[in-house]
């Protein structure tokens, strides 16, 4: 046999090994532990990414509970606050692409408009999200913990060498592993994947989103247990009787995600016309969140413990509906500027004082009984994210796996349609694809 015949001999070789890696057998199990390495990475991540959280946030509360009552301290609030928002602006400065939840920013890495440096973003965005979120700004973590998930899946898969073809699912498994490591909530974390970053089935995402998203979950439960992100010893079960209040809340929460969308983009649009100097872009929502906060400490944060009043000493309808007003105002404040933080939370505390409001008018006029005031502000949560986001499936899922039941998964089911066709018929853009199109370095679509 000569060179010439060995050689080819070789290559038909090389070729048909390479041929029998890209199997759809080889490309699941590299699909698999891959996810597997994510899970594990995320989980650990995550979980020192909400510590971290809860230690800036120990310091800055009773920073600004004692400002309440006394004038120096409240003067020493605002310069941390003013510190920490010049931190939060030099963060945002050199890396542009870790603005705001960053869930927009894998949307479009998956669609093949954005190019990103994970180490940048999954370094700098964590360090963001301490400064604002620990900072008291009304922003979630999820949203952020999502984009920290997608850098480290798309780390792994540069570091593991995956094919061009699989980076995405690999971003897509880490984007799940977030969502599940920051609300305890693994299923929603895969199908968060399927429906809103790809809208469509895709078996090789479903495999890495799994494997990432129960490996994350499994990691954080080790540290923060494996009770329910809200966790209630009671929730009624609402009558068939009663359902009809549920398009009553569908169309309120779709009033009400039109209303967040809007002032979420007339907030940014505002940001710009100023044209602040980057150092003010931080400091002024950091400043004037804080002034707030020193007139009502309670304010303080995504305001998670409002979700809970139905079931420990609700307040009167007219303060919650204060506490609406306000908290809307504050989110629209601080995630107009840009600076690192997510929607979730807030866009789901919202949901819970609007239905809270609504339940308790119901109450007022002899509609409902009082137990049904808690079920309703739970209802309204899915349905208030259905409106913004558009994922009905999602909305429904997350709020199953943050309570702990799947006892209400008709009438979720039920608000949420109502939600999704109430935003439909008013011509509101799904929040993430407006915020999408506004992202900086943006290329044109494919085709």
């Amino acid at each position: 046999m000569g060179w010439w015949s060995k050689g080819k001999t070789m290559g038909n070789t090389t070729s048909a090994t390479a041929k029998a890696l890209h199997t759809p057998h080889h490309q699941r199990a590299r699909l698999l532990w891959g996810g597997v390495i994510v899970g594990l990475v995320a989980g650990v991540i995550i979980s020192l990414y909400r510590l971290g959280i809860q230690a800036v946030a120990g310091v800055f509360r009773p920073l600004v509970e004692r400002g309440h009552a006394s004038w120096p301290d409240a003067l020493l609030a605002l310069a941390a606050f003013a510190g920490m928002g010049i931190v939060a602006s030099l963060l945002l400065k050199w890396e542009p692409n870790i603005s705001g939840s960053g869930i927009p920013q894998i949307m479009a890495q998956l669609s093949g408009r954005l190019d990103t440096k994970w180490y940048r973003v999954l370094t700098l965005k964590f360090l963001g999200g301490l400064c604002s979120l620990g900072g008291g700004l009304t922003m979630g973590r999820e949203g952020p913990s999502v984009q920290i998930g997608g850098a480290i899946g798309q780390g792994v898969s540069e570091l593991l060498k995956h094919p061009e073809d699989e980076r995405n699912a690999m971003i897509s498994g880490g984007a799940a592993a977030g969502l599940s490591a920051g609300f305890n909530a693994p299923i929603s974390g895969v199908v968060f994947a399927l429906e809103e970053l790809h809208g469509r089935f895709s078996p090789r995402v479903l495999v890495a989103a799994m494997a990432a998203s129960f490996v994350s979950n499994y990691v954080s439960a080790h540290i923060f247990g494996t009770a329910p992100v809200l966790s209630f010893q009671h929730v009624p079960l609402l009558p068939l009787n009663a359902y009809w209040a549920l398009l009553l809340v569908g169309v309120l929460a779709g009033l009400s995600g039109m209303l967040f969308n809007k002032g979420i983009l007339y907030a940014k649009s505002l940001y710009g016309k100023m044209r602040l100097p980057f150092w003010l872009r931080g400091v002024v929502p950091f400043v004037l969140t804080c002034i707030v906060l020193l007139m009502d400490p309670e304010l303080f944060g995504s305001g998670e413990e409002f979700i809970f009043l139905p079931a420990h000493g609700n307040l009167l309808p007219q303060r919650v509906l204060l506490l609406y007003v306000l908290k809307l105002l504050l989110v629209w404040l601080a995630f107009g500027s840009g600076i690192i933080g997510g929607i979730f939370f807030p866009l789901l505390v919202l949901g819970s004082l609007l239905g809270n409001m609504m339940a308790q008018a119901l109450c007022l006029l002899g509609w409902i009984t009082p137990d049904m005031v808690l079920p309703l502000s739970l209802l309204a949560m899915a349905a208030h994210f259905t409106a913004i986001v558009r994922s009905p499936l999602t909305g429904v899922l997350l709020i199953a796996e943050m309570t702990g039941s799947f006892a209400y998964m008709l009438p979720l089911g039920i608000v949420c349609l109502g939600a999704y066709l109430t935003a439909e018929a008013l011509h509101c853009t799904p929040i993430y694809e407006s915020l999408l199109e506004l992202l900086p370095n943006l290329r044109a679509k494919r085709g």
